[in-house]
């Protein structure tokens, strides 16, 4: 989705005017989502103006069937 490209402002809310519902851990679950996956968060590290996150999937489902998209970039799985 390109709502999710576009730069936010810290402490924005990057799910406001998008249609959602909760998962059973409180999580945002994109109306639109062919399926969604429940994380904990098991680890956090400070690198730069990022964050790191270290997260173990505890649940997931696929809500419908279709072709998915991905943003594929300079993610190194490729030469």
């Amino acid at each position: 989705m390109k709502h999710f490209l576009k730069p936010f402002t810290p402490g924005e809310d990057r799910f406001a005017n998008i249609e959602t519902t909760k998962a059973e851990n409180g999580g945002p679950i994109l109306a639109e989502a062919l399926a969604y996956l429940e994380c904990r968060v098991e680890q956090r590290m400070e690198c730069g103006d990022h964050w790191l996150l270290y997260a173990i999937a505890e649940k997931g489902k696929v809500l419908h069937q279709g072709l998915t998209a991905i943003h594929h970039r300079k993610s190194g799985s490729y030469y």
